[in-house]
């Protein structure tokens, strides 16, 4: 049986009834999922109106995917990955828009203090940083994204992840072992 208390095989019937397109089926996929998909999408990004866009985001995939989904009775696995994935997507690209928004600001305070000058430094290291994580393995950028960047606790990103924290461990010192490598010279 799976947390909401219902029988695999009604997942089964319902996930096979929902690929010949019977929307009550699928409705009620989402209604035993629902729960949890959003605890998990809150967990990952801290804000409920977030965690409800990627859930129903999420819910979408799922629906348009259910017709690749090999085994119906990992329903509830996949369905959380898809959720897991959306929401390290959603925390990417707000943690991207943060960190633009911060260099836009320093950037142009040390403009109208110190000129043209830093502004180009701090593109530099804006552009050196993001290829050296474009270097990294996805595993590696995933796992220094999660724990190093945004200080999630290793738990959670193997949860997220899907692999042991001891993985996390290991995806962390690598990731940092070749940011430094990368960065060297702007961390001098």
């Amino acid at each position: 049986m799976n947390d909401m208390g219902q029988g695999q095989d009604e997942i089964v019937r319902l996930v096979q009834a929902g690929r010949t397109g019977d929307k009550a089926a699928f409705d009620r996929l989402v209604l035993l999922h629902q729960r949890q998909a959003v605890a998990l999408a809150l967990g990952v990004l801290g804000n409920r109106d977030d965690a409800m866009e990627v859930v129903q985001e999420a819910f979408l995939k799922a629906h348009f995917g259910l017709g690749r989904l090999s085994q119906p009775e990992r329903f509830r696995f996949w369905l959380l990955k898809i959720v897991a994935n959306e929401a390290i997507t959603r925390r990417r690209a707000a943690r991207r828009r943060r960190i633009m928004m911060s260099l836009f600001v320093a950037a142009t305070s040390q403009d109208q203090l110190v000129g043209s000058r830093e502004h180009e430094n701090v593109d530099e290291l804006q552009m050196a940083v993001e290829r050296a994580m474009r270097q990294l393995t996805d595993r590696e950028a995933r796992a220094i994204a999660l724990f190093g960047l945004d200080g999630l606790p290793q738990s959670e990103v193997a949860r997220i992840m899907g692999c042991s924290a001891g993985a996390v461990r290991w995806h962390v010192h690598r990731a940092r072992k070749k940011l430094r490598v990368l960065l060297k010279e702007h961390l001098e």
